[in-house]
């Protein structure tokens, strides 16, 4: 996933899209807030 500078690796190995509880997950392990992530 990428946002402006910001690149995020996610193994995805069912090659769909993510759902909503792992991409949360995924943003608080990085220490991205869901606004941050919507406003790049």
């Amino acid at each position: 996933m990428q946002r402006g500078e910001l690149v995020l690796a996610l193994p995805n190995p069912h090659r769909a899209e993510i759902g909503v509880g792992l991409l949360a997950v995924i943003l608080r392990q990085a220490g991205i807030t869901r606004r941050e992530w919507e406003r790049r």
